[in-house]
Parts: C-alpha cells; structure tokens; sequence
C-alpha cells in the first residue's frame, strides 16, 4: 500500500535520450528590463550550443508577473502543446527556477514541471548549478530554489510598498486610477515641472516624481456641478443622467453613471488630500478593502476643487444613507409594489420611480434585476438567455484568439478585452477584431436575423465575426471583412442580408485561420 499511490518510472513515457531538438521558455516580468529576454536567450543559446541541442520553438511572455499561471499565454500555450502531443521536442529550456514561476506555493511549480515530465519532456535549468536529473540531490536544490523564488517576491512586496509609502508622505502620487478632473505633473528632484502626463505615459527616470494637479476649468466645475447637486439632494443616478443629457463624457470618453458619480463623491482628492492603501491586493491575491487606520493620508498636496464644508456634507449624507439601509425584505416588498402598480419592470422603471431605490442597489443587492425579480414571483418578458451565454460567447473569443496566435506569424495571442469581443496585435501596428453575434427572432420578419454593429472604439485591421447559429449554441459561420465594412449603427440583418454584402464566409475555423494568415502575410 505504500507505493500504491507512487508513480512508477515505467509508467512514465520514455523520453527520447538522443533527441537534440529543445524549445525555451523565456519569461520577462516588467516592461522596463529591455535586455532581460535577450539575456536569457543568451544563456539558452550557449547551453544549447554547448550540449549539442538544437532550439526548435520559443514560448515568451514579456512583461507579465511569475506569482501565477493566469495571464502567462506562453507557459500555457506551452503545457497545452506537451499535454496534446503537439510538442516536436524533448527538452524545455529555461535561465532558472524563479523564470519558470515565483509560485507562492512550491508543489505548483513542481505540478507544471510534472506535466512536462509526464509527456516525455524534460525541463532543463540552464544557469543553475544542478542537474535537473531527478536525482535526490538535484531535487532538494530544486525545492529550496523554487522557496527562495516565492521568498524573493514576498520581500520585494514589502520593500515596494514601505517605498510607496514613504514617497506618498512625502505628498508624491504613487499609481492608482486617476479621477475625473485631475492631471499628473512630472518634477525632477529639484520640484521642477517637466510637463504633465498624459494618460498611458509614465515617468522615465526612478528620480522624478508625480505630482497631482486640478485638471481644465471645465472639468473643475463639472466637479463642483456634481458636489452641489448631490448636496442639494439629487442622487447619483440623476446627476449622472443630466450629464449624458448634456453629452459631458469622462475623462475616459465614456458616459457617466451610478459608481462614476459615487467615486467622485467619496473621492478626497478633490479638498487637496491624497490616500493610498484604502485596497491592497498582496501578491497578487484578491482585493482587500483596508480598515480606514491603515490608510495614508497626506493633507493639502494641492489646491482644493470643492470646498471642505460641501465635501464634509456629502459624506454625511452618504454616511446617514448607509446608516439607514434598507433590508433585503423591504427592497423586494417595494419592488412587488411597483410591479403591481406599473404591471412590469425594467430598470428604466425603476430608477423614474419615486420612493424605490435605483437598479443599480438591486443589482448589487442580489447580484441582478432578474434574481430580484425572481425572488418577487416576476418574469420580465423577452429572451434574456444571452445574459447566462455570455460566459460562453467569451470563452468562444478567448479559444479563437489563442488558435490566431499559435497559427498565424505576426499576429499576438494577447487578447486585448473590448466591451463587444476583442482583438489581437499584429506586427505591421494593425489589429485583428474578434467579434460573436447571436441570433434572435424577429417578430416581424418572423425569421432568425442577426444584430451587427461596429464597437465604438473598433480597432483597424481586419474583423472576424463568428455568426452563431439558432440555437445560439455553436458557430453557423465566420465572416472575414474589415472594419471600414462593419456598420456604424446597429443593423439587423437576416441571413439573405449577410450573404449579399458578405461574401467571405467560412464554415469552419481552420479555414478563417488559413485566409487570415494569407492575408497578412500578403
């Protein structure tokens, strides 16, 4: 019984000894170490040389953190190749321990080794002093590297933010989201401004600092419109609808609502103060919401937006509100009593209903309108299954991205998240557009018919939009267009519609893919 769990060395596949051909895993976790992938090539590449092997693919990621697998497209794309049999090599080369992984937990990284292992392919660790050669020896320098790796990253962590905190004393800003109506100037040592920074750009010495500034009049009193009118009683839903009236956009470019609002309203900022630490997400874990004595404050960094008297009061409003929250019971008490009233719900009727929360509490409450109104006995009319599919439309993205990347040169596997699907990188500064549309059924036209419309921030470069089929359950085609072909609007289109203006559809996926890579390449 002792063994009975123990993996036997005959079971395992025999991995072929004389094999010289080997593919190399290079990991790079910041943007800013620009020579950290062609060092660790280096290093490869002498190793290889050295040893006669021959380096048949490379798996890279560039810029992404080693405490988890998630986001790390090289690594899976690599496990995926051994586990599939796809893999046309027998060894995985690496600098080291820590550029396979900084796991926290030792036995993942041993878990992702053993995939390898267990597929006939061996992982070799080119810089370090052992031999990775399942001897007891090359086993406890292994572990105890694989411990200094996840002990390195703790360490760094707490240097890194006792770092943060000591410059956000100082009055410096040290990251976050920046809020509405606020700007970043860059000083060097001396407090001299070097410009301000716009959005995406970051300081280019470790010696200059950031500095927080009132942003453009506009915005100014666009900011001290909100205070006034939460002040005056207006709640976040209405100050948020008078703005998209007005078509004021955020400093995002995007419409205003509920949370926007309440950010601004809970922001200090906007008196001169700044506060770091209210979250912290340690090693990557999940978010924690600090206790208000771990916060750090630092008073009067810059000239104040709204006046302290005004921002002290829509605290105290906010703080009454949270006081007097209404129950679970009473939310749904007043929900059955608007349906009885109104006959239905949307969430339309609810936010112009007096005496009733906003939608936007049920959704947080309950997690959705359709769970609150199940919970009141009401079933809204209308299909609303493409809300529980939309986990699958996602995933259905996500695998046609990844099948791009190993596919076609040039083109990135780093799916780029949009609000409509994705896209995907390529080289000559281009893009390619990932977009599924469902099928629904038109009650006039009494046909199935398919909703097609250009994302507002649509990438250029080519669009691939996968048609699902009736039953949305599986792709019916793949349309291979451009952007310049997709329509502004929302337009309906039926399946006659679709094969009049697009002509360049596939059946299958490996056929977009082939004309994909032909197109570029072209």
């Amino acid at each position: 019984m002792g063994t009975a769990l123990a993996v036997q060395n005959a079971r395992l596949p025999r991995r072929r000894e004389n094999d010289p051909r080997a593919a190399q895993y290079i990991r790079m976790s910041t943007d800013r170490q620009q020579y950290s992938v062609a060092n660790q090539k280096a290093v490869i590449a002498s190793y290889a040389a050295e040893h006669r092997l021959e380096i048949v693919r490379s798996y890279i990621d560039e810029g992404i953190s080693g405490l988890r697998i998630k986001n790390r497209p090289g690594l899976i794309d690599l496990l995926n190749d051994v586990q599939s049999g796809a893999a046309d090599f027998a060894n995985v080369l690496v600098r080291d321990v820590s550029r396979w992984g900084r796991f926290q937990d030792p036995d993942e990284s041993a878990h992702y080794e053993f995939i390898c292992k267990l597929a006939g392919v061996k992982v070799i660790y080119c810089a370090e002093v052992f031999e990775n050669d399942g001897s007891p020896i090359s086993s406890l320098w292994k572990n105890m590297k694989r411990l200094m790796a996840a002990e390195m990253s703790r360490e760094q962590s707490a240097k890194v933010f006792a770092g943060h905190c000591r410059i956000m004393g100082l009055g410096y800003r040290v990251g976050g989201r920046l809020g509405f109506g606020l700007r970043r100037e860059l000083v060097d040592v001396t407090g001299k401004s070097r410009g301000f920074l716009e959005r995406g750009e970051s300081k280019a010495l470790q010696t200059d600092r950031v500095v927080l500034r009132a942003g453009s009049p506009d915005e100014i009193a666009i900011v001290r419109g909100i205070f006034e009118s939460f002040v005056g009683g207006k709640g976040e839903t209405a100050i948020a609808r008078e703005l998209n009236d007005r078509d004021v956009f955020n400093h995002l470019g995007m419409r205003w609502d509920l949370q926007m609002i309440g950010r601004i309203l809970r922001n200090e900022n906007y008196i001169g103060n700044t506060v770091y630490s209210r979250t912290s997400s340690y090693l990557r874990q999940r978010r924690v919401i600090n206790v208000k004595a771990k916060w750090i404050r630092k008073e009067c960094v810059l000239e104040p937006i709204v006046s302290r008297n005004v921002f002290d009061a829509a605290q105290r409003i906010i703080e009454r509100r949270v006081r007097q929250q209404i129950s679970s019971d009473l939310l749904l008490k007043k929900l059955r009593v608007l349906q009885l009233r109104l006959g239905t719900l949307s969430a339309d009727k609810i936010n112009r209903a007096k005496g009733i929360p906003c939608a936007a509490i049920y959704e947080r409450r309950f997690g959705s309108l359709r769970k609150a109104y199940g919970l009141i006995g009401f079933t809204p009319p209308g299909d609303y299954r493409y809300v529980d599919t939309r986990g699958d439309r996602l995933n259905l993205v996500q695998l046609l991205a990844r099948d791009i990347g190993a596919s076609v040169p040039g083109v990135s596997s780093n799916l780029i998240a949009e609000r409509t699907g994705g896209c995907l990188a390529v080289q000559d500064g281009s893009f390619v557009s990932l977009r599924v549309i469902r099928s629904w059924q038109h009650s006039q036209r009494h046909c199935p018919v398919w909703t097609l419309r250009r994302s507002s921030k649509q990438h250029s470069g080519i669009v691939i939009v996968v048609r699902l089929d009736e039953q949305n359950a599986a792709p019916l085609d793949y349309i291979l267009t451009s952007k310049d072909r997709i329509p502004d609007r929302p337009t309906i289109m039926t399946e006659a519609d679709i094969k009049k203006h697009y002509r360049c559809r596939f059946k299958r996926q490996t056929d977009v893919i082939s004309e994909l890579k032909r197109r570029i390449s072209r």
